[in-house]
């Protein structure tokens, strides 16, 4: 099916709050059962004419309209948590923790489901975004430090979908839960400096350069005297990393790792190769994932308060159905939890 573009159309880009459905639909020269079909997800409809449809509301506005509509009347709806997703053989306790802090917090007639999209499909990128226009879901939160990410942060944004962002966002943007990196890794730093420790070494993951920025500042050192290893981000890096470290030739005695699961399968490989933990290498994690305490020896790590951080994006969400187009941003603070790793 050809849609129709034309002056006509144009008019309506910039009056999306008085566009109703017939009139977004005369504007493209199809039914109003077309655009209902292209909004709902069912009836028959070809994936093109749906995709043409759900274009043109962005370029027009219409999709602002649709939200509005929707929140005004305080559907409830479904809300969609978007992150990127991590490829390896481990499950996201990142992720999980902070989902069960959401799901604790959305009222009982919300439904909550989680969409992992990967940065490197666009297929998965182009389901997200229509997820967002179509209006399947009645409000997000999204995990930043991504491109793609960003794209479906503006998307909502522009399209007045209640939404939270999770992590960093754009200057000047609402609605944010955020968590500092920097100064997690640096209480790490700073603790192993005042504990005797010389020789730090960090187990890098995925977009945490502040972490390793951190880490040096709370050592009292520049950045680049830090022995780094590439540790990607699941258990079977924490294992390669140990064995680097052990036959780098270098006298490192403590460490920083991205996330605990890499933690966890240093301590693991450190061990078979007859390392000490503590005694000769004190191990640090990041995330403070609930196995963490319960690992032997217990893991030292950097408390993001996972549960905590999606319980304040709950409560954003609740706050914009309550009728609050903008809330203010939240951080929540970084801890250091010590126990027999160091």
């Amino acid at each position: 099916m050809k849609i129709r573009e034309n002056v006509y159309a144009k008019r309506f880009v910039d009056m999306s709050e008085k566009m109703d459905i017939k009139t977004f639909a005369a504007a493209l020269g199809v039914s109003t059962a077309t655009v209902s079909r292209a909004f709902g997800g069912s009836g028959r409809i070809s994936s093109e004419t749906r995709r043409r449809i759900l274009e043109a509301a962005e370029k027009m506005g219409y999709y602002a309209s649709f939200h509005a509509r929707n929140l005004g009347r305080k559907l409830g709806g479904s809300i969609a948590f978007f992150y990127p997703e991590l490829y390896t053989d481990d499950p996201d306790y990142f992720i999980s923790e902070i989902v069960l802090g959401i799901n604790r917090t959305l009222k009982r007639e919300r439904l909550f489901h989680v969409t992992p999209f990967d940065e490197d499909d666009e297929r998965l990128i182009t389901s997200a975004r229509e997820q967002i226009l179509d209006g399947r879901v009645s409000g997000a939160v999204i995990v930043s430090g991504t491109s793609g990410a960003a794209s479906l942060v503006e998307l909502a944004r522009k399209s007045r979908l209640p939404y939270v962002v999770l992590g960093k966002s754009a200057p000047g943007d609402t609605n944010t839960v955020d968590f500092d990196n920097g100064y997690g890794a640096a209480l790490a730093g700073r603790y192993f400096r005042e504990t005797g420790r010389k020789y730090p070494a960090y187990i890098s993951g995925h977009l945490d350069r502040p972490k390793k920025l951190g880490f040096a500042s709370g050592f009292g050192i520049a950045p680049e005297q830090i022995f780094e290893v590439n540790g990607g981000a699941g258990f079977k890096y924490g294992c390669q990393a140990a064995d680097v470290i052990c036959h780098s030739r270098r006298n490192i005695d403590c460490v920083l790792c991205a996330n605990d699961i890499i933690a966890i399968g240093f301590i693991k490989r450190a061990d078979e190769l007859g390392m000490k933990i503590p005694q000769d290498i004190g191990v640090i994690g990041f995330d403070d994932i609930a196995i963490s305490k319960n690992y032997i020896p217990a893991l030292s790590t950097v408390s993001l308060h996972l549960r905590q951080l999606g319980v304040e994006a709950g409560n954003m969400i609740e706050a914009q159905f309550s009728g609050a187009r903008q809330v203010h941003n939240t951080q929540v603070r970084c801890d250091l939890i010590i126990r027999e790793s160091t």
